[in-house]
């Protein structure tokens, strides 16, 4: 097969999965591992892709939000196992916060295995969801931002630091060694940090496609909040385990 062949399917395979794994590209394009690496440094050279530990994602802006509905659409069985595993670590007569990410939201069926428990989001999706469910729950006043349906701003800033949490659950667009959690928001960024400075004991929901995917705005360090995410290649948990404690969702 021909570099431009190659190279072409790559593309492609980023606009379809936006992440891709070299041992995915392998049986694709019939090629070694070492001659990708050479395709992929090839466009990243040409700013086309973005290499990251173990392939390649797409080349994005690192303040781009992608729309609720996008980032609901994929790794929906990773989720649900990450937010059923979440959920085992609430008590009964607990006070959470649940932020506005997607992950955050497969949490909320089996949180009504416990009783009492007082839920405060500042999603507006996972405030109906968890009315749905008949889940005691308080949604503060706060400026609505379109793209993740959460509330951000000044106004729901002074009202979380007047409460306390038992614990937190927080989202995110990505995680990497150097930059820590990240988001494109900046305002975004402020609840989680606020949320997590407010709880007994904070988590990070994301799945695994997400390690090495940097956004505009740091929320924590990995060391300050633990992982839950689905399985880890054995590499992939060897260099995180060094820098955050990871519950893996099997």
């Amino acid at each position: 097969m021909l570099t431009e062949e190659r190279q072409q399917i790559i593309l492609e395979q980023l606009k379809i999965h936006n992440i891709v794994k070299l041992h995915d590209l392998i049986p694709l394009t019939g090629a070694s591992e070492s001659t990708l690496r050479r395709d992929l440094q090839d466009l990243e050279n040409c700013h086309k892709l973005l290499r990251i530990h173990g392939g390649a994602q797409n080349v994005i802006s690192l303040h781009e939000e992608p729309a609720l509905s996008q980032k609901a659409a994929v790794h929906i069985n990773e989720k649900k196992m990450i937010g059923q595993t979440a959920a085992n670590l609430v008590q009964n007569h607990e006070v959470i916060f649940l932020d506005s990410g997607t992950t955050i939201q497969f949490m909320i069926p089996y949180l009504i295995e416990h009783t009492d428990l007082l839920v405060i989001t500042n999603g507006v999706d996972n405030a109906s969801m968890l009315a749905d469910y008949n889940v005691n729950t308080f949604l503060p006043g706060g400026k609505l931002k379109s793209s993740t349906k959460a509330l951000v701003g000044s106004n729901i800033i002074q009202t979380l630091e007047n409460y306390h949490f038992d614990r937190a659950f927080l989202g995110t667009n990505g995680f990497s060694i150097e930059a820590g959690y990240t988001t494109p928001d900046s305002e975004e960024a402020a609840i989680k940090r606020l949320a997590i400075a407010q709880s007994n004991q904070a988590y990070v929901l994301s799945d695994s496609s997400k390690f090495s995917q940097v956004s505009f705005s740091r929320f924590a360090t990995l060391d300050e909040v633990p992982l839950i995410t689905d399985r880890l290649s054995e590499k992939e948990s060897s260099i995180l385990s060094k820098y955050t404690k990871i519950t893996e969702a099997i």
